[in-house]
């Protein structure tokens, strides 16, 4: 697959470079600081007196794997914001929180940041991110639930990367602040099939790969098996496909789908299939398009439409905003009228074949739509009594300000990234909704990343 070929620019940008350091030499004199807290990165927190030229400043220091009550030494290597990340040379005097990691590759991976910290700290800290970026946004009093926690071994969805470097063949994830690619041998967070698909990997794409060139191995666990979905260089030859197809017959894949870098077709070929690929929400069996998103965790997403349940109950008619392959929509109340509304066909098309397999008629409905460009607003969102929206990243900003405009009675806001949801709540707040409770979510064990569910009521209803 691509041998003899020139390389492609996605394989010339992706060859590993030496790490450059920017801002301090590598002699700069080292620091002995203590921590006080611990940042949303995860990393630890101090301040020291930083000398820059020929001026002296106390400024912020981020040092990776040190903990609150800790003492330590470390080396500035480069400024970021208004404060310095810096290398851990020793540590002097540890905190009682400290734990040992659960895996070798801990300190390289970027996957895990806190793995060095014990579970009550942890889940503590994991909590406190949501308190904190809420009182950021003035909305301190609002009563956030106790954690949600996630179990090891139970993330069912990976993405993880096959390069070669030079003459080796690298499987793993990325290196932290970096773009190399570390070689993995355990992973203490994915499930074991998920992980046990790396080595056999690992062996098909020996040899195919040239220098530089990367594969991109995104595998879902469905309810009935692995769906894994490869990001190639290249369009795969006659002679590869038949391997690939005799790779999903050996390692029983549900279904391999593959999509060539600059291919003009939207969305991935289809390779082989050897049952249908399901996920069920409530009720509702879906067939979700390759590598669509899922919920990290069976029991997080479980979380999810309990709470999100809770804050709909009752409700005649629901819109469901970022509806994805219909987690949230299909797993409502089955009297509930639903709106389900995504801006990609071919979520959509999961949607709309689940519902109609599960005989739900017209009380689901579908719409395409790009909520940033053209957000529900206005007497459209009159006829819903509940909305539920689960944004990605960025948020709902454009949708927040035409929902803090309306009259919806109930909304259910389920986020990934508790920074924009702050900026979007106190967007409600002002508009007359009371944030009533939120319960965060631990989906992403042993990293800085925290989802959460929230319930709004407008003070008026």
């Amino acid at each position: 697959m691509g041998r003899g070929r020139q390389r492609s620019k996605r394989a010339q940008r992706s060859t590993q470079r030496p790490a450059q350091r920017r801002g301090y030499a590598a002699n700069t004199p080292l620091l002995e600081v203590a921590v006080e807290r611990l940042g949303g990165r995860g990393d630890g927190l101090a301040q020291a007196e930083i000398k820059t030229g020929y001026v002296s400043e106390t400024r912020p220091l981020f040092i990776p794997f040190a903990l609150p009550g800790e003492r330590v030494r470390v080396r500035p290597v480069s400024d970021r914001g208004e404060g310095v990340a810096c290398d851990l040379i020793e540590l002097v005097e540890s905190a009682p929180e400290r734990a040992d990691p659960a895996c070798a590759h801990f300190m390289t991976c970027g996957g895990c940041a806190v793995q060095h910290l014990d579970a009550g700290a942890y889940q503590a800290w994991k909590r406190d991110q949501v308190v904190q970026y809420l009182s950021r946004a003035g909305l301190g009093e609002v009563t956030v639930g106790a954690l949600r926690t996630c179990a090891p071994a139970a993330r069912r969805r990976a993405d993880f990367v096959l390069r070669m470097t030079g003459k080796k063949l690298v499987a793993g994830f990325h290196e932290r602040g970096s773009n190399r690619i570390v070689e993995i041998t355990e992973c203490p967070v994915l499930r074991p099939s998920v992980f046990a698909l790396m080595a056999p990997l690992r062996q098909l794409f020996g040899g195919v790969l040239e220098s530089g060139q990367s594969v991109d191995c995104v595998v879902n666990e469905l309810d009935n098996g692995l769906d894994l979905l490869l990001r190639l260089p290249d369009h795969p030859d006659l002679d590869f496909r038949e391997k690939l197809a005799d790779f999903a017959d050996d390692q029983d894949l549900t279904r391999l789908s593959y999509h060539a870098e600059g291919d003009s077709l939207p969305d991935p070929v289809p390779l082989a299939q050897r049952r249908t690929p399901i996920i069920t929400f409530g009720s509702v069996s879906v067939t979700p398009p390759p590598g669509a998103f899922l919920q990290a965790t069976v029991d997080g997403e479980a979380a999810i439409q309990e709470l999100v349940c809770e804050g709909t109950g009752g409700a005649r008619a629901v819109l469901d905003l970022y509806a994805g392959c219909g987690t949230l929509c299909l797993a409502l109340d089955g009297t509930s009228e639903r709106l389900a509304v995504e801006g990609d066909d071919a979520l959509l098309a999961a949607i709309r074949s689940g519902a109609d397999a599960a005989r739900l008629g017209g009380r689901v409905r579908t719409e395409r739509r790009d909520l940033t460009q053209r957000p529900f607003a206005g007497k459209e969102l009159g006829k819903f009594d509940a909305v539920v929206l689960d944004p990605p990243r960025a948020g709902a900003r454009e949708q927040a300000a035409a929902l803090a405009a309306s009259k919806v009675q109930r909304i259910v806001y389920v986020s990934c990234n508790p920074a924009t949801f702050a900026r979007d709540a106190r967007t409600l707040v002002d508009g007359g909704y009371e944030c009533v409770e939120v319960t965060p979510i631990d989906q992403f064990l042993w990293t800085p990343h925290i989802e959460l569910v929230a319930n709004f009521v407008r003070r008026d209803a």
